[in-house]
This record gives structure tokens, sequence and C-alpha cells, in this order.
């Protein structure tokens, strides 16, 4: 049964649930005080702890209301309120009737040149907005994009945001989804305003083509945005016409951030500059996707609400339930829900309890990709100890890596320890390897152990394709230096792997 809904957060009375986030859910409220529909974005309190050496999330989730909060533009969701109950923290800010970009590019009616370019520019007019005020987003994907039902885009959970004035949010932490976040976000470089210009051009890549550039598992999605160029559009879509736009993808989906547009208003005028005809400054009403059905429900209790005598009071014996679910027990309720249905199910055999425990330490690292990794690391394993050693490697600080590790109670297994060796092994042609050092049963693991400080969570990626095509250990390190992309120092990498190696 889903968990019932609470009757209040804080002070505001919940009408209905609108959907869920990263860490949490998210309600449509009523705003007493001014009459008006709210959105309440939440996170359980259980989420919000916190070691003393690691930003809690609670002080991550201020950050967001911060920084959003400073941001007055037509293009971005407006923050009123951050606060904090018993229960959870969260988040009051616009609510907006509509549905996010995702359903868009999913829909059965695909968008125009036109009106893909009119999504695109008010993004960038939004982002640069942002930019401008020392506040980049991290994590822009359809999901976080919503279309009101105006038609105008609106940018919504500012909730990675890293403001200039702010050190909560570590470099050493990847942050963002897969697909979508720039190679310096992987490779531990310096992220700034550059790498919403890549997330951008990824969004036009998919709503011009109906694919995302760099597509697979978490760790293909991973090294192809570090190492591999993307196909051309008009190569993938066969349409001669979207060639003009292969150009400023190829800028915005540069690897060198150097290489790529400085500023989103920059991506803006180059998009501009390939318009046919005039841009509508929003999406034709005949476009817009009527909201869904659960929105509608909860817009219309809050309506309701509004027009009734008064708020249930916070004792009521009765909880708001999730539209289209069955009734909650008749108990009052201030539980908020935790993040939203996982879309990696928990193998089987193991304990759900066990493996939740492993995913909330993990997230404080590398945050809510924590529970797809720990749960595809659970398959073909038998101890947690296994599990944490596998997926230790995301975690790119040296000593919260160490920390994770020792949490494991018991040696590392040989389970773990030989599995990429064994891909290695099974990929060497018979006999010796001509000239130089062989390489050797753990090579793998050494390597990954002297890449991280550099090449962060996809130095094991680095290391097993490396190690495919290498005979002697002089190979493999020549084979990773040439991976290595531009900023990271090639001569301390190589120093590292040899000084590893032994």
């Amino acid at each position: 049964m889903p968990a019932p809904t609470p009757l209040f957060v804080g002070p505001y009375p919940i009408r209905g649930v609108v959907g869920s986030g990263a860490m949490g859910m998210v309600y449509l409220a009523h705003d007493l005080a001014i009459d008006r529909p709210v959105a309440i974005k939440t996170i359980h309190r259980r989420l919000l702890e916190s070691s003393e050496d690691e930003p809690s999330a609670t002080a991550r989730f201020r950050v967001e209301a911060k920084a959003a909060g400073r941001l007055t533009h037509r293009n971005i969701v407006s923050v009123y309120q951050f606060g904090e109950d018993s229960d959870c923290a969260y988040i009051v800010m616009e609510y907006v009737a509509g549905r996010n970009l995702r359903d868009y590019i999913q829909a059965p009616r695909k968008l125009d040149v036109s009106q893909v370019l009119c999504l695109m520019l008010q993004l960038l007019d939004g982002l640069h907005y942002a930019h401008e005020r020392g506040i980049v987003h991290r994590d822009i994907k359809p999901a976080n994009l919503l279309i009101a039902d105006d038609g105008r885009l609106k940018i919504t959970d500012f909730g990675i945001a890293r403001t200039e004035s702010s050190n909560l949010t570590r470099r050493s932490s990847v942050i963002g989804s897969p697909g979508y976040i720039a190679p310096e976000q992987y490779t531990d470089r310096e992220v700034d305003r550059r790498v919403d210009v890549f997330s951008a051009g990824v969004l036009l890549y998919q709503m011009l083509s109906g694919t995302t550039p760099f597509a697979g598992t978490d760790e293909a999605i991973m090294y192809k945005i570090v190492y591999e160029p993307h196909k051309p559009l008009s190569e993938v879509t066969n349409d001669t016409e979207l060639e003009p736009f292969d150009a400023v993808l190829d800028r915005a989906l540069a690897k060198d951030p150097a290489q790529r547009y400085a500023s989103a208003l920059a991506m803006r005028t180059a998009l501009q500059a390939l318009a046919t005809e005039a841009v509508p400054d929003v999406l034709s009403a005949d476009m817009v996707l009527p909201p869904r059905l659960e929105a509608l429900e909860a817009k219309a209790a809050a309506a309701k609400d509004r027009d009734s005598p008064g708020p249930p009071k916070p004792h009521a014996p009765s909880v708001v339930s999730t539209p289209g679910s069955a009734s909650a027990p008749s108990t009052p309720s201030k539980s908020v829900p935790g993040t939203g249905p996982p879309s990696v199910p928990v193998p089987t055999g193991w304990d759900t309890a066990a493996l939740a425990e492993v995913e909330r330490e993990l997230a404080q690292h590398v945050g809510p990709v924590a529970r797809v990794l720990v749960r595809r690391a659970a398959r073909g394993l038998t101890s947690l100890a296994a599990v944490r050693h596998a997926v230790a490697s995301s975690i790119v600080d040296f000593e919260a890596r160490e920390r994770f590790l020792a949490k494991a109670g018991a040696p590392r297994t040989a389970t773990v320890a030989t599995a990429a060796a064994t891909d290695f092994q099974a990929t060497q042609p018979e006999g010796e390897a001509p000239g130089g050092m062989p390489m050797r049963e753990g090579d793998i693991d050494k390597a990954v152990s002297a890449l991280l400080s550099s090449l962060g969570p996809i130095a094991r990626v680095v290391a097993k394709r490396c190690a495919a095509k290498s005979q002697t250990r002089e190979q493999f390190v020549a084979h990773v230096v040439d991976q290595l992309t531009p900023g990271i120092d090639a001569r301390r990498v190589q120093a590292d792997l040899w000084r590893a190696l032994g």
C-alpha cells in the first residue's frame, strides 16, 4: 500500500501529489496567507543525516532554496521559502500546471524544428540569467524542465546548483544525471557554466532526433561522454535539413570545455541564426499537452478547499490519499515518503534493508544514482562486503572511499578482486607478451587505485578497456595516457601507474 500523504507540511495543507523528485516527494499545497496553490518539494529527515566531515543534505537543501530564491525570471520556477518540521525539510515554490519536457519528447506527436528552437531559446535564456548571477544548475535534463499550460518553459530543481559562495557540493562528487552531464563532471575537473551548455546540447540533440547522443548502461554512457564523439545528428536522423545543427552540436558537446560555447547566450545566438522563420516566444496552444490526471485532481482539490469554510486541522482523523491509490488508513500521519520507486529492483535473495543501508551511505558521496549502482553491483555477489568493494570506485575522494570500505568489516573478497582480472585474461591472445613486462592478475585493480584521483569513477572503465588491448604493462600505460582528456596531467598519471604496478 502506498505511504499516506501527509495532511500538512509545515503550515501548508496538502492537497495532492504532483510527483516524486530525486530525494523526496513533490506535493500540491495551499498557501493560506496569500491564497494561492504552491508546490512543496520535501526531503525526508532520514536522508538528512550526515557525518561530521560531510555537508548535510539539509545544508544542500538550503543552498537550493537560497540559490533559486535569488532568481526571478520568466523561465525559472520561483522559490518562496525553505522550512523544516519534525519529519522533513521542504522548499515551497511556484506551482506550474503542466508537464515536463520528457512527456513532450515521448509523445506520439513530435516537435518540429521551430518548436524545438522555441523551447531551446527559452531554456538558454533562463540559464544565461542564472549563470550571470553565479548559479550553475548542473542537472539540466527533461525531467527538470516544465512546460506550463501557457506554453512557457520553466527550469526547476536547482537542488544541486553550485553557487560561487558555496563549497557544500564537492568537486569529488559525481552529481547529475547519466547521459546529460558534461565530461568534467566525471573526471573531477573544475565545473562552471559550460556544463549546462553541454546538457543543453544533449537536449537539442534529443529533441531533434528522439534519442540521446550517448546511450547504454551507466558505465557505457560515462565512457562515451568522456572519450567517444557523438554521431552527427544528420547521420542519425538521415535528414539533410538538420545538417546545419551539426556544427552547433559539435561545439556544445565538445569534450574540452574550452572548445564549447563560452555561455548559454552564445549558444542561443548560434541557434537563433539557424531559424528560417520567426520563432514563437512560447509553444502554441495546440502543442501544449494537458496536465496529467493526478495534477488536475490535485488542482481541483485545492480549488474546492479554497472555497470551503476553512482548512482541515492537523489533528483531523484522516489523510489525503494519492490520487488513484487505495484509501489510506483513517489515522493522522505526518510521514513523508522518501524517494520514488527504484529503476533497478532489489536482486533476488538480497535483504532490502541491508542494501538500503549501503545505498544511503554511498548516496552521501554520489547522490541518488547510488541506488542504481548498489543494486546492479549486488547481482551475482553474495556479501555486503563484496558489494561495497564493487561500488567504492564511484567515490572519488580517497579518504571518503577508505572510510566507506572500512565498514565492509572483512578483507576484499576474491569475487570482486579477480573479476576485472578475469575480464582481462579472457581477452589475451595465447603466447607470451611481445617485449616488456607482461600484464599480471591484479594489475587492473592496482591501476584503478592509481587512476581514481585523476579520472574519478570512470577509472575502472578506462583501466579495463586499456587492459583489453594490451599484452604488456608498457602498452597498458601508453594506452591509458592516450585516453587522457585535456587538463589532466599525463606525467602524473604515468608516474602514479608505474608506482602502483611496481
